[in-house]
């Protein structure tokens, strides 16, 4: 039993409704609404769509338009919703319309009787993705598509793309869980055994599918709270999110993250295995990633500057393959290169600022 209320952060106000827009959680210049999905064996499931209305935002930056070049869907991460402001600003500035989906199960959509972030096959996201880019397209008519895509969301938008041809643009993807970590020499011997794992107790729980508590701990004390000192190129920076902590909703992205059901891993691994026989996309990609992992045990300095979930060498070499236009970005980051310090996002967003205007 999770100890977490989930539907606390909505108050007494509850989620949005489904026929039409209501202010979101982030603010008056976010609107958020619901999108009822079919039941599955839990029962009744649902997603939500946010839209960042720079219009209504003090905060918006210079660029930002009521005459976008194209939409933009950001697809969040496992144990993960969508809480990034910066860049929705940052994005709409670029000159997209920003729109973000929780995912069914995750973060906004997720609800009571649900196992957080559970499903069994990555294809099911198309109803939501589906339904959501319905609700952009009744807004903004037929601009080009850009997915952006973060971990496991990356990975969710690279599959769509490849089901899609000619549907998107331009595919960003922010640390793409695009391969097993270490295991992607041993995935053809682990799967079949999972698989069969997966077939007769599906829920069963990984032991340490939820890998260590660094990436965490680095978000919810930053370098204020790490005990370590502060690097020279961060002072001056002492209120920025990455130096003083993020703000999130524990109840929807756990720091200490939660253990992975069997057949969700297996639904993951095949989506791997697509990913290295399958795809090859029709659009531009741009793949961004950290120069580092760091899987030790120790907590230093390296957790603010690595990848402490993924192996970024093996997503590397996943992101070449995935099609004829590939361009491999690295960063000194964190897994979440949107949340890592202040001069690395500055140096990805500007990347990311240059490459649309070339490639959209």
């Amino acid at each position: 039993m999770s100890a977490y209320d989930v539907m606390a952060p909505w108050g007494k106000a509850g989620p949005p409704p489904a026929d039409r827009w209501r202010t979101d959680l982030l603010g008056p210049a976010f609107q958020s609404r619901t999108i009822d999905l079919l039941p599955d064996d839990e029962g009744e499931a649902v997603a939500t769509l946010v839209a960042y209305r720079p219009h209504k935002d003090p905060g918006a930056l210079p660029g930002a338009t009521a005459f976008p070049r194209f939409s933009i869907l950001f697809l969040h991460g496992r144990n993960d919703y969508f809480f990034h402001v910066e860049a929705a600003r940052r994005l709409a500035a670029a000159g997209g319309a920003f729109y973000a989906l929780d995912l069914r199960k995750y973060g906004r959509s997720l609800r009571p009787w649900q196992s957080i972030g559970y499903v069994d096959d990555l294809t099911v996201y198309d109803e939501e993705i589906g339904e959501a880019l319905s609700l952009i397209r009744a807004e903004q008519g037929r601009l080009p598509l850009v997915l952006v895509g973060h971990s496991t969301g990356g990975l969710i938008a690279t599959l769509w793309a490849h089901r899609h041809p000619g549907a998107t643009a331009g595919l960003v993807l922010n640390s793409a869980w695009l391969e097993m970590q270490t295991m992607a020499s041993l995935r053809e011997a682990v799967q079949p055994v999972l698989g069969r794992i997966a077939a007769r107790r599906p829920m069963l729980e990984v032991v340490g599918a939820g890998g260590p508590s660094f990436y965490g701990r680095s978000m919810v004390d930053g370098w204020a709270g790490s005990g370590l000192p502060l690097p020279e190129r961060l002072v001056g920076h002492e209120d920025d999110p990455a130096v003083r902590g993020w703000e999130f909703i524990h109840a929807w992205k756990r720091p200490e993250s939660y253990p992975a059901p069997a057949a969700w891993l297996d639904a993951v691994m095949d989506g791997h295995r697509a990913v290295e026989r399958d795809v090859h996309l029709d659009c531009p990609v741009l793949s961004m990633m950290s120069t580092a992992t760091y899987f030790g045990e120790e907590w230093d300095e390296r957790v603010f500057s690595s990848d402490t979930v993924l192996d970024v060498r093996v997503n590397a070499e996943r992101s070449a393959n995935l099609g004829d236009d590939v361009t491999i970005a690295r960063f000194p980051g964190k897994h979440d290169l949107f949340l890592s310090d202040p001069d690395v996002r500055e140096r990805v967003y500007d990347l990311m600022d240059r490459w649309l205007s070339a490639q959209v």
